[in-house]
């Protein structure tokens, strides 16, 4: 950091309410595949501190072992461990030290919401590494996150890639979800790209050879910050990494985004050309809705589907793009054994599983913004469409701590810019489980774009493994 920026926060953190700090250091270790972190937290209330480990589920294949904290001289302080939650007491105001060891099972990451190490690569998101305070729990308590640094000691020639902070720099988090939703990546082939979109900087580090060309996913990335930009507003934060990795030939591509940092796991040998790009503005939505606003499941994944078909159709210059898109979910949204019988909130309520092609909060939520934005552009005659509805969201959750937006909120904003047709389509598609027909999703396809789509033919569903055993 320079010394003008390192001035600059001085005086920003001067000005402001005395913050916590908290700095990491990670050390690689190839032997059994792990990590070594210590962490310095200064304490300024005295008051316990209380950490979550990172998942352990196989997607992300991480254990923490041998935590412990001390004071700064050494002195061993009590720790209780609950679930995956820890908590440290103190004996006053002033700094913990806390180490742990941390090791990640698989040498390939198994997507993008894991880790993969071995002595030839490091790749993970930084939720499965840290053991770090939660940044909800701070929230409630209305405590703001600590000043945060972080180190990672990795090989000579290794290039590091981080998303908030870079490496070694401080920074003042909001809400703390910079740390534990960006990517961190350590290996000696990445490629690294910098360049600037819509007022935000941007990283990309890529390793492992694609259908995308270094340049075309840089491309990419810069019309999916562009494109969102002009429905949505500003970019939220002022700089993004976007880390590509290959994953395990075979498995599900996919994506995750942090509140700074993108993280892109692609099966080597994909040739999906219109699929990853759409997944790459879905991504990158995702700093806006996940990020800058919370709120129903449908919305930050289905209707964010939405807006990222419709905007990479308009940047590739073909409203087909989205056509095609919209009628890939409706079929999915069809194979949904439960798409008559329950609504998108009671999917979530019952922590259904599945990738996104078995869930209506993807499938039907997707539609779900396909049909508002109709009824919405239909009913006020062109003059307002679903990017109303967002962006009066979006002020919505600004001003508030938490970023959330009540579902009830979400409807009132449809019906207020949409009128009642929009709230007849809410009523059914959002509310209700009424089936949608074909015909809906081609006359919405029309309303939105000015042109008429005929309706591919449904594919045959696929034989699942349940399915061939009579399960």
């Amino acid at each position: 950091m320079t010394a003008g920026l390192a001035l600059a926060l001085a005086v920003q953190l001067a000005q402001a309410p005395p913050r916590d700090t908290l700095a990491y250091a990670v050390a690689l270790s190839f032997a059994g595949r792990s990590l070594s972190v210590e962490a310095r937290h200064t304490n300024a209330s005295g008051a316990p501190l209380t950490l979550a480990a990172p998942p352990a589920a196989p997607r992300a294949g991480t254990t923490v072992a041998g935590i412990g904290a001390t004071d700064d001289r050494g002195v061993p302080l009590p720790l209780t461990r609950n679930g995956r939650t820890y908590r440290v007491e103190p004996r006053g105001p002033g700094p913990i030290r806390f180490r742990y060891r941390l090791t990640i099972r698989d040498p390939v990451a198994q997507g993008s919401t894991g880790a993969g190490f071995d002595s030839t690569r490091f790749y993970a998101v930084s939720a499965g590494i840290f053991v770090a305070p939660d940044p909800t729990a701070l929230r409630k308590s209305g405590t703001a996150y600590p000043v945060t640094r972080i180190g990672v000691i990795a090989p000579p020639g290794w290039h590091v890639v981080t998303g908030y902070p870079r490496q070694g720099e401080l920074y003042a988090p909001d809400g703390g979800d910079e740390l534990l939703g960006a990517t961190v990546a350590a290996a000696p082939d990445f490629r690294v790209y910098r360049d600037s979109a819509a007022g935000a900087a941007f990283t990309v580090a890529i390793r492992g050879r694609r259908y995308f060309s270094d340049s075309a996913l840089t491309a990419v990335v810069r019309a999916s910050l562009h494109k969102s930009t002009e429905a949505l507003g500003p970019p939220p934060v002022a700089r993004i990494t976007y880390t590509s990795d290959m994953g395990r030939k075979g498995r599900t591509s996919g994506s995750l985004q942090g509140a700074g940092s993108i993280g892109l796991m692609w099966e080597p040998g994909e040739l999906l050309e219109r699929a990853r790009t759409h997944d790459t503005f879905h991504e990158t939505l995702h700093l806006w809705f996940g990020g800058a606003m919370e709120t129903e499941r449908w919305w930050t994944e289905g209707v964010t589907d939405y807006f990222a078909a419709r905007l990479y159709a308009s940047w590739y210059g073909d409203p087909a793009e989205l056509a095609a898109l919209c009628f890939e979910s409706y079929y999915h949204y069809l194979n949904i054994d439960h798409h008559a019988r329950l609504t998108m909130a009671q999917e979530t309520r019952q922590a259904m599983g599945g990738d996104n092609t078995e869930l209506l909060v993807y499938r039907k939520g997707m539609l779900a913004g396909l049909l508002l934005d109709a009824a919405i552009r239909r009913g006020t005659d062109g003059r307002a469409s679903l990017d109303s509805v967002a962006r009066r969201v979006l002020d919505l959750a600004r001003d508030r701590r938490s970023r959330a937006v009540r579902e009830a909120e979400l409807r009132d904003a449809v019906r207020e810019i949409g009128g009642a047709s929009a709230g007849r389509v809410w009523d059914r598609v959002v509310a209700g489980t009424a089936p949608l027909e074909i015909n809906d999703i081609s006359a919405a396809l029309q309303a939105v774009t000015g042109r008429s789509f005929a309706a591919p033919e449904r594919p045959k569903r696929r034989k699942t493994f349940d399915d061939a055993r009579g399960g």
